[in-house]
C-alpha cells in the first residue's frame, strides 16, 4: 500500500536484494572454480551480513502491515472498498464532466489491479516456487556439511545457523506464493512471511558474520573454509 510503512518496506526491499545480488555472484564465483576462492566467499559473506540487516529492516517496517488483523485487507487491494483517489479530487472537476472523470478512473484502477496481479503471478512461479525448491537442496547439503564438520566448533555453529536459516526461508517462500498465487492475496500468509524472513535473517546474518573470520583472514585456510560450505 502507500502507507510510510509501505514505502519504507519497499525502499528497503529493493536495496536488499540488490545486495543479495552481490552475494550470491560473489558465492558462485567460488563454487565455480577449481579451488577454493577466498576473496569471492569474503565478498559474500560481508555483502550476506548487510543484506541481512536489509532483510530485518524491510520486514521491519513490513509486518506492521502485514499483521495488523484490524483493517481491510481488501479494501487495501481496491478488491473492496469506495474511497476516492484523493482528498476532495471530485470538487475540481466541472459536473459535466464529472461522469467521464469517473470511468476514466475506474478503468484506470481495473488496468493497474490487472498490472499488479500479472507481477504477483510472475512473482508465483519465478521467485516464491523456484526459490523455495532452491532453498529446500540448499539445506540438504548443509545438512550434509554439518554432519561431517561439527567436531570443529565454529564450523557446525556456521553450519546450524544456515540450516535454520534455509528453513524458515523456504518457509518464508512458500507463504508468499500461497499469497501471490491467490487472486485477493492473503494478510495471514504475508504476516507469517514476514515472521520467517526475520528467523532467517537473525540466524544467517550471525553465520555470515562467524564466516568472515576464517574466508578474510591474512591467510585463509582453504580446508578450514571449505567445512562451512554446502557440499556438491
Amino acid at each position: 500500500d502507500n502507507s510510510p510503512a509501505g514505502c519504507a518496506a519497499s525502499i528497503a526491499g529493493f536495496i536488499t536484494s540488490v545486495t543479495w545480488i552481490a552475494s550470491y555472484l560473489s558465492f558462485a564465483a567460488n563454487a565455480c572454480g577449481a579451488a577454493v576462492n577466498s576473496g569471492a566467499l569474503c565478498a559474500g559473506d560481508w555483502t550476506a551480513l548487510m543484506a541481512n540487516f536489509g532483510e530485518m529492516a524491510t520486514v521491519g517496517a513490513a509486518v506492521k502491515e502485514d499483521c495488523d488483523f484490524g483493517k481491510d485487507w481488501l479494501a487495501l487491494l481496491k478488491i473492496t472498498g469506495t474511497d476516492d483517489a484523493g482528498p476532495g479530487w471530485k470538487t475540481f472537476v466541472p459536473a459535466g464532466a464529472l461522469p467521464t472523470v469517473e470511468t476514466v478512473q475506474k478503468v484506470d484502477a481495473l488496468r493497474t489491479a490487472d498490472r499488479n496481479r500479472a507481477f504477483d503471478l510472475t512473482q508465483c512461479v519465478v521467485a516464491d516456487v523456484t526459490n523455495a525448491a532452491a532453498y529446500i537442496v540448499r539445506a540438504i547439503l548443509q545438512i550434509r556439511s554439518a554432519a561431517s564438520a561439527c567436531p570443529e566448533p565454529k564450523a557446525c555453529a556456521i553450519n546450524i545457523m544456515n540450516i535454520i536459516s534455509s528453513f524458515a526461508w523456504i518457509s518464508q517462500f512458500t507463504s508468499l506464493a500461497v499469497s501471490d498465487c491467490w487472486d485477493k492475496g492473503s494478510q495471514k500468509a504475508l504476516c507469517a512471511a514476514d515472521i520467517s524472513d526475520m528467523v532467517a535473517a537473525v540466524t544467517n546474518g550471525p553465520a555470515a558474520g562467524i564466516a568472515t573470520t576464517s574466508d578474510c583472514a591474512d591467510m585463509p585456510d582453504p580446508l578450514e573454509e571449505e567445512k562451512h560450505l554446502p557440499m556438491d
